[in-house]
């Protein structure tokens, strides 16, 4: 009874703790799950092709990011497609997004241009994603 008593006490003294502790271990865990999962390829028109800048700020050892990605039109819909070459460092938070400039280089530029598309579905491999956006201007660069 004390250790379940003690348990309750330790818990109850720090629940935004524990809380961060495991939503960390659940995205762990679901990145890991998705770099085993197949290619998640949709069929359309490219309009765009490019490469993800390696040397963007906020690139390094830890945090980096690499591969091609299409902006494919199906319908009246835009896509933004990696390919299968594509590679992320692994993370439980990582984000996708866009912007009509051809590079980002600063956070001030970043805070102002960039669009977000969502979290990355597979860090691994091709995976698509609707965009908010029907225009293709608003698509020059990927960033991670």
């Amino acid at each position: 009874m004390k250790k379940l008593l003690l348990g309750f006490l330790f818990v109850g003294l720090i629940p935004t703790a524990s809380a961060q502790i495991l939503d960390a271990i659940r995205g762990h865990v679901q990145d890991l799950r998705a770099r085993t999962e197949e290619h998640q390829k949709i069929e359309g028109v490219i309009l765009k092709r490019g490469q993800i800048d390696k040397n963007a700020k906020g690139q390094d050892l830890i945090h980096n990011s690499s591969g091609e990605w299409s902006l494919v039109k199906v319908g009246n819909q835009l896509f933004l497609q990696s390919s299968a070459d594509f590679r992320s460092s692994p993370g439980p938070d990582y984000h996708i997004y866009i912007s009509s400039r051809p590079a980002i280089k600063d956070n001030d530029e970043f805070s102002s241009q960039q669009i977000e598309v969502g979290r990355i579905k597979k860090p691994n491999g091709a995976a698509f994603y609707l965009l908010k956006t029907e225009n293709p201007e608003d698509v020059n660069s990927m960033l991670i």
